[in-house]
């Protein structure tokens, strides 16, 4: 047999190195740079504020909006009026005619109108509201985190439904910036779905006056720069010189109405980063224009597209192979990728204001410096890999005679995953999720590791590898991962001890006072893929395939009869010298094909009644109605045989038939 995969891969010298170890190697430095700025969110911050920065310091200069005007309640607005909150509801309606009557596109209101004020001017603006000629839309929120019951029915009953804007912004939840535009409605999955209460958001309602399309899913706001000449994005006019302005300032434009002041309704927007004045610290108002302006005008969101990030990854993980194999030693190989992400970043910042758009910088500076990592590790560490490899691997599963003997002859072993017929013994404790409710944490550790302990001992001695536990059960290879010639009738052997052992351990527990419970064992050969498995961090030795599953199943099964041990034809057939009693002929569940389980006798075992058990199942294969005196007298003899037992309450329900389908495990 040649030498595995694995073993072969480390053993290679020279520049030339396996193909498939270096994609390998190439597939996961990606996958983990990939992943761990998705994933990981101080990383994921990171990447946002390199982009953030670009975005406030870096963006191409713009002209002013032409298309959007927003009216501000500022400050020497509010002075002229006795209360600064709720806001005069006759002044923003003597707003609204005015600028309804100069031929805006459409008028959007971001101020909610949540509670009453002086019923006069109340009446006068909802008056306004329905008389308006002009698409004319408010601000409206159901989400319970900013209105409470009482303020959300009275803007039900204020605001009409089709004139509602979802006005609440989106926040990162690491580091608290707005950066998204929200959609509205309620997202669920891929589909965004509105009503009264979660109408369409306020940027997409006002963007749909421009020609844009409607968002179906938050998407970043590709926020307006600064014009050459230092000129805002949006322009803004106080709202006491709206009545004295000519009607042309707003002819043709999505007009926004709300509140410009000093410390209310701000948010921090990525532009903090440089400024957190005016600019940085934003109004909600100007956030909505902004979210606007960047469904408008069709300005690519300030992330790197998904593709274009894809293939970065890929190109600087591949560069890392090639840096690795100069093969001129780690120092060497870092101090070379180093040098070539400043260049990288240099490029990728500086760039972005000469209109080369957003490239991501972490994720392909991960997957460079990981690739050269890893690929130091496969090619610089290959012969110590080798040396521990095996004891490694296979000192947790099998004896330390097998662990020489698999260090002697590496070429022996399955190791690198090869299809190999075995036999699969599987073990389970019946009520141990009872007893593990019932006896304190410490005593149930004490209980389970000295039966382990023991069970353990008898497979090992008998050759078996110790795949796995699973709580209390242990799945147990024979013929893996060295060959075994008599793995059948080793498994045998080691089902018979193992019982033996474990109705001492289960008397001894129960005179004790603890309801350890029997142990039922099912075994299984056949062919299955075995060796290693798993990631580069973690490898397991095991094995897959249906056989695995069977024996599972066939364990399970012995529930049904009351038996310990249940096998299948597979391992009588190999172990031809060793004595079973027959079960039956059954369909395991997910199984359409009937197959013959057995349980092992041990070497001292009463002859005469198996004789007479045989004699009564060979009726019952043949569906002989004498089976059922035969099985009564039979009970009458060994009244506490489960499998007599089982046959007869069988054959007194009117199954004449050794063919039984099992309907679960």
């Amino acid at each position: 047999m040649k030498a595995p995969a694995f073993i072969s891969a480390l053993r290679l010298k020279g520049p030339s190195r396996s193909g498939l170890w270096i994609t390998a190697v190439a597939v996961l430095s990606a996958q983990i740079a990939i992943l761990s700025v998705q994933f990981l969110a101080p990383i994921n911050n990171l990447e946002k504020k390199l982009a953030d920065i670009r975005v406030a310091a870096l963006e191409v200069p713009k002209p002013p909006s032409d298309q959007i005007i927003v009216v501000a309640l500022d400050e020497d607005t509010l002075a002229q009026f006795t209360y600064r909150s709720p806001i005069d509801r006759a002044f923003i309606a003597s707003l609204i005619e005015r600028i309804d009557t100069a031929g805006a596109k459409a008028i959007g209101v971001d101020v909610l109108i949540d509670q009453a004020s002086d019923p006069a001017k109340d009446e006068q603006l909802y008056s306004i509201v329905r008389a308006a000629k002009t698409p004319l839309y408010f601000s409206f929120t159901s989400d319970s985190a900013f209105v409470t019951e009482p303020q959300l029915e009275y803007m039900r009953a204020f605001v009409p439904a089709d004139k509602r804007m979802e006005s609440r912004l989106l926040s990162d939840p690491f580091d608290g910036l707005v950066r998204r535009i929200n959609p509205g409605g309620i997202v669920s999955g891929d589909k965004v779905t509105y009503d009264d209460d979660h109408p369409p958001s306020f940027a997409a309602v006002m963007a749909r006056y421009l020609d844009a399309r409607q968002p179906e899913e938050p998407r970043e706001i590709a926020w307006r720069p600064l014009s050459a000449d230092g000129e805002d994005p949006i322009p803004v006019i106080s709202a006491n010189y709206v009545p004295h302005l000519p009607p042309e300032i707003f002819a043709g434009k999505v007009v926004l109405i709300g509140a410009v002041l000093s410390i209310t309704d701000r948010h921090p927007t990525p532009l903090t980063i440089i400024d957190d004045g005016d600019r940085g610290l934003m109004p909600g108002v100007l956030i909505q224009a902004h979210a606007i302006d960047s469904l408008a005008s069709g300005a690519p969101e300030p992330v790197s597209p998904p593709l274009q990030t894809m293939l970065m990854v890929a190109l600087f993980t591949a560069l890392g192979v090639i840096i690795s194999q100069l093969r001129k030693g780690l120092l060497f190989n870092v101090t070379l990728s180093l040098i070539a992400l400043a260049g990288y970043w240099a490029i990728a910042i500086v760039g972005y204001g000469y209109g080369i758009g957003m490239l991501p910088i972490l994720m392909p500076s991960f997957a460079l410096l990981l690739s050269v990592w890893m690929m130091d590790l496969v090619i610089g560490r290959a012969e110590r890999m080798q040396r521990q490899f095996i004891q490694s691997t296979f000192s947790r599963y099998v004896s330390p005679a097998v662990v020489e003997r698999i260090a002697a002859d590496p070429s022996a072993a399955a190791i690198s995953g090869e299809k190999r017929h075995a036999t699969f013994l599987f073990t389970d404790v019946a009520d141990f999720t009872t007893m593990s409710e019932l006896l304190p944490a410490e005593e149930l550790s004490d209980v389970l590791n000295q039966y382990l302990d023991g069970a353990c001992e008898i497979i090992l001695r008998e050759g078996g590898m110790i795949d796995k536990f699973i709580g209390d059960a242990i799945m147990a290879i024979f013929n893996a991962p060295i060959e075994q010639p008599d793995h059948a009738a080793a498994a045998i052997r080691t089902a018979l001890e193992l019982d033996a052992y474990a109705e001492r351990y289960r008397q001894e527990c129960n005179a004790k006072g603890v309801p350890f419970g029997v142990t039922r064992i099912g075994i299984h050969a056949g062919p299955a893929v075995v060796g290693n498995f798993g990631s580069s961090q973690r490898m397991d030795f095991t094995a897959l395939g249906d056989t695995v599953n069977t024996a599972a199943r066939t364990e399970g099964i012995n529930k049904y009869f009351g038996t310990r041990i249940c096998c299948t034809q597979s391992v009588v057939d190999l172990a031809m010298d060793r004595a079973f009693r027959t079960i039956g002929h059954f369909a395991l569940k997910g199984k359409a094909e009937y197959t013959t389980l057995y349980t092992p006798l041990p070497t001292e075992h009463d002859a005469d009644a198996e004789s007479d058990y045989n004699a009564a199942f060979v009726l019952l294969e043949q569906k002989d109605p004498k089976a059922i005196e035969r099985f009564a007298d039979l009970r009458q003899q060994y009244p506490v045989d489960p499998l007599i037992n089982y046959h007869f309450e069988r054959l007194q329900a009117g199954e004449i038939s050794a063919r039984i389908k099992m309907g679960a495990k």
